[in-house]
């Protein structure tokens, strides 16, 4: 009978952080290692006699520590601000598999074959599967088995094989390192706490970045005056309800905090095509046309829910639902009681 294959999730792979005045050197100087235990996999499985394909680039790149603000320290210019001290650093080592404990394989077999001859290692030094002297404990002194990272910015050189390994480990810890500044706006987790940045692509998404504020700008000029979009808006983004009893320059505040710290998200909240239909449906809330439970949206008149079957009546399908061309003598009889109200 064929064994049933089991997936293997690496293990959280960061340390926890260690404050520090004077940090050390964190690798010593590496010399060759000693001849590796046999492990499972082949050598003509592992390693290609051709010539390995060169894997470093010429290239660097910046570790950036990304700042969040907490409840007892918002001031940017704190020490403590974003949740790490100036002298503190934080170490992340190579995951290793939940089931099995070995190390996650950080590089291909072809970065594997071109590091060892680049670094002067012997054939299968760079093997997550040695026993002895693994190249990938962070216990080894003479192998790199953790980075450390500080608040500044750090630097990596990836034509270098050391910072390149420092770079292919970073990757590996997927929960607490973007791997660029697109993945960190695209999905922003909240787990993330540096992000890599290519030198180049940093200022080309400065260019981007700018272009983005400007179009915000345009739809928020299309808007600024409006206080139940503008109101609808904040609470989209914010995740949080708003008072009606709230200013217009209070709002108004909030949408330019938003398009200077995520242009991206606000431009995609205003560009929503439901997004008229959301407003209406907030503003029948108020007027107690539409009733609302537990995050799901209903008809007060005869309790429907405002959403197709098999669906949820969240705020995005009820706006969908009542902007379905179907349901548009729905959306005019609501449009028509908000006026007589």
């Amino acid at each position: 009978m064929a064994k049933e294959r089991v997936e293997e999730k690496p293990l959280n792979g960061m340390v926890i952080d260690t404050e520090v005045h004077d940090v050390k050197k964190e690798i010593p100087k590496r010399v060759k290692q000693e001849k590796p235990e046999e492990h499972p996999i082949s050598r003509s499985s592992s390693f290609d006699s051709s010539e390995p394909v060169n894997c470093l680039k010429n290239e660097k790149v910046i570790v950036r520590f990304i700042p969040r603000p907490s409840m007892m320290v918002q001031n940017p210019k704190h020490v403590l601000y974003g949740g790490m001290a100036e002298n503190a650093i934080r170490a992340f080592v190579v995951p290793r598999y939940s089931s099995t404990g070995s190390f996650v394989n950080v590089l291909t077999n072809n970065e594997k074959a071109f590091l060892e001859k680049a670094m002067g290692l012997e054939y299968n030094a760079l093997s997550v599967y040695r026993k002895k002297d693994n190249f990938w404990d962070d216990s080894n002194p003479m192998g790199i088995g953790r980075v450390i990272l500080h608040k500044q910015d750090n630097y990596l050189d990836l034509s270098i094989p050391e910072d390149y390994i420092k770079y292919k480990i970073l990757l590996a810890n997927k929960d607490y390192i973007a791997s660029s500044l697109q993945e960190l706006e695209d999905r922003p987790k909240a787990t993330y706490q540096f992000v890599i940045i290519n030198e180049n692509a940093e200022a080309h998404q400065n260019l981007n970045r700018m272009d983005t504020i400007k179009r915000c700008y345009m739809e928020y000029g299309k808007i600024e005056n409006d206080f139940e979009t503008l109101r609808v808006v904040v609470e989209l983004i914010s995740g949080r309800p708003i008072s009606s009893k709230v200013k217009l320059d209070y709002l108004q505040g909030k949408v330019n905090e938003y398009i200077q710290s995520d242009p991206r998200r606000f431009l995609a909240t205003v560009k929503d095509e439901l997004l008229p239909a959301k407003v209406l449906i907030k503003k029948c809330v108020e007027a107690g046309l539409i009733g609302m439970k537990n995050d799901a949206y209903y008809l007060r008149e005869d309790n429907s829910p405002l959403c197709e079957i098999n669906e949820n009546s969240t705020l995005n399908n009820a706006a969908k639902y009542i902007s379905s061309v179907k349901r548009q003598e729905l959306k005019y009889s609501l449009e028509a009681k908000l006026k007589n109200d």
